[in-house]
């Protein structure tokens, strides 16, 4: 796939893997919609990209909420008038012993790893299809392939999302 001039929507973009996903899209040509809960990381993020001659916004919502995918999705069309690529990077790990992980804990983990890229990717589906060229990009982590002490529901929502997105593909 060539990246010149897709439209590109980045959630949790304005740091860590997401920002990384973004540099790199960018030296591609890609038009970029980055996402996240907090919007000093995401203005940082967007005008360094702009400095390089990205076209780039920062969009401030949480992906856990129907109004924060809403918001997303709305900035996609609004700025880069529709979807190609949606990225499904937002996520939070809760390091632990399982019987002394809240369930408060654990249910954002759900939330955010798991149900809200399913959520988001629903939302995203008609976008991607009048693209005519609509990718999904899951990012999971290496603890999808493995479990890890410590870690038991953090790998099983991103094990599961790998699953999702393998399960979209075919």
């Amino acid at each position: 796939m060539h990246i010149q001039g897709k439209r590109v929507l980045i959630t949790e973009g304005g740091t860590g893997i997401g920002l990384a996903l973004a540099q790199a899209l960018a030296r591609k040509g890609a038009r970029l919609v980055l996402s996240g809960r907090r919007p000093a990381p995401l203005t940082t993020a967007v005008a360094e990209l702009k400095a390089n001659g990205t076209e780039a916004y920062a969009v401030a919502a949480d992906v856990a909420t129907n109004a924060g995918r809403s918001t997303m999705l709305s900035a996609a069309r609004d700025h880069l008038g529709g979807l190609d690529i949606l990225v499904n990077n937002a996520g939070g790990v809760r390091a632990g012993r399982l019987e002394t992980t809240t369930e408060d804990d654990i249910q954002t983990m759900v939330d955010v790893d798991l149900l809200a890229p399913i959520l988001l990717t629903r939302a995203a589906l008609p976008e991607l299809r009048r693209s005519g060229q609509g990718l999904i990009v899951n990012v999971t982590s290496g603890g999808a392939l493995i479990g890890m002490p410590f870690y038991a529901t953090y790998v099983a929502t991103k094990a599961e999302l790998a699953r999702f997105g393998e399960a979209l593909k075919r």
